[in-house]
């Protein structure tokens, strides 16, 4: 019953919005340039947010009213507009956002849209953008998996609710897909799925940004490091068991997980049963990510699924060498044997062996080290990215 009806909602949804992009001349459409983007979005930590939003305020291009759930930081040019939990006890979460985003046009009209995910928000951005007559732009936050299959794959509860792969639902998210004026992938892989989905719009290759500047920690004590929701998506369960193998060969090593989930008192006790509690540090949620990062020799993800991690851009861009999760674009920056690893998630002896040959091998994790640091100054700095934006909604609108 729960995927017949997540089917309906989401086949219904998806052909709306087509037929409202379709449709539509831009009714409520302001024939001045407002120099101003409407971006709605869910931003689940502050890491996140900096990575996406400020490289975008920064572009110089003009003001940015966010739609989300809450205020996170104090930008500049960064206005938010948030629904009151009245509104999300009503009309829910999205359907909350969905208002407000819509309101925004006539509040402070846009020349440009942006909706990451493709549901809800950028359904929200392509509906509103297009009765505005703006431009919508579609931000794949985890790639080609929130399309396939319709999405059943991807951290959404009602995609989740189909349970398996839905041909229909799929391809009405391609066909939505095709009806943005931009879409923004995070590497090659999901470039290459868009293209081959006929989309023929502007397509860009945009990575989160991180901050390389932050001062590097002499003191590399921390042996392995993962940042990141503990949660099944991410699978930290695989990596203690990962971390339980790394121990038959380096009995003096630590592994410190950095993050909160639904499965952390699960992987306590797992650590325990595996006899690992004293190579494992759980730190929970914390608010110096990055002077822990500064301290780890190793960034592991043994993820199921990714975009790009901004965790790993963080870490590299510290000197911690990536052994991750061969899965969405993260083999463009963990390039094996130049700058980390990427392995088949599923290839646990694949991390061990990956971990054990750079925690005995100094010379080898340096070289490492220093690569995974030059390709994310010179691809993802803030800065650098900021003028990527710059370039990219300039060309949009002109």
């Amino acid at each position: 019953m729960n995927r017949l009806l997540a089917t309906i909602f989401l086949s219904i949804t998806y052909s709306f919005s087509i037929l409202i992009s379709v449709l539509t001349k831009g009714w409520l459409k302001s024939e001045t340039r407002r120099s101003r983007i409407i971006v709605n979005g869910t931003f689940h930590n502050p890491n996140w947010f900096h990575a996406h939003i400020t490289p975008l305020v920064n572009s110089g291009y003009g003001e940015v009213i966010l739609v989300c759930d809450a205020p996170i930081a104090e930008l500049p040019n960064l206005i938010y507009e948030c629904p009151p939990n009245w509104a999300n006890k009503i009309l829910s979460r999205a359907g909350a956002k969905f208002v407000w985003t819509f309101m925004q046009g006539f509040k402070h009209p846009a020349d440009i849209y942006i909706g990451y995910h493709i549901f809800p928000s950028a359904v929200t951005a392509l509906v509103c953008g297009r009765l505005f007559g703006a431009k919508v732009i579609y931000q794949l936050t985890a790639g080609e998996l929130e399309l396939q299959g319709g999405g059943w794959n991807a951290e959404n509860k009602v995609m989740v609710a189909l349970s398996r792969p839905s041909i229909l639902v799929e391809t009405l998210a391609h066909a939505l897909m095709r009806q943005y004026d931009l879409a923004i992938v995070r590497g090659s892989n999901a470039k290459n799925y868009v293209l081959q989905h006929k989309f023929r719009n502007a397509l860009a290759v945009v990575t989160g940004s991180v901050e390389t500047k932050l001062p590097i920690s002499d003191s590399k004590d921390i042996d392995l490091i993962f940042v990141g929701r503990l949660s099944e998506y991410k699978r930290p369960d695989r990596l203690l068991e990962v971390v339980a193998g790394v121990g038959h060969s380096i009995s003096e090593f630590n592994a410190t997980l950095v993050g909160e989930g639904p499965d952390r008192v699960a992987l306590e006790s797992q650590a325990r049963d595996l006899g690992i509690e004293k190579n494992v540090t759980f730190l929970g949620q914390r608010d110096d990510v990055p002077t822990l990062l500064s301290r780890a020799k190793l960034f592991v993800l043994t993820s199921r699924w990714e975009g790009v991690s901004i965790a790993m851009l963080e870490s590299m861009a510290m000197r911690a060498v990536p052994i991750v999760s061969n899965v969405g674009d993260l083999r463009d920056f963990a390039i094996n044997g130049e700058t980390g690893y990427a392995i088949d998630q599923e290839d646990k002896e694949g991390f061990i062996n990956a971990i054990v040959k750079l925690l005995s091998d100094e010379k080898h994790r340096a070289y490492l080290a220093t690569n995974a640091r030059q390709l994310v100054v010179e691809k993802c700095d803030r800065d650098i990215v900021s003028e990527r934006w710059s370039d990219i909604l300039n060309n949009l609108i002109d």
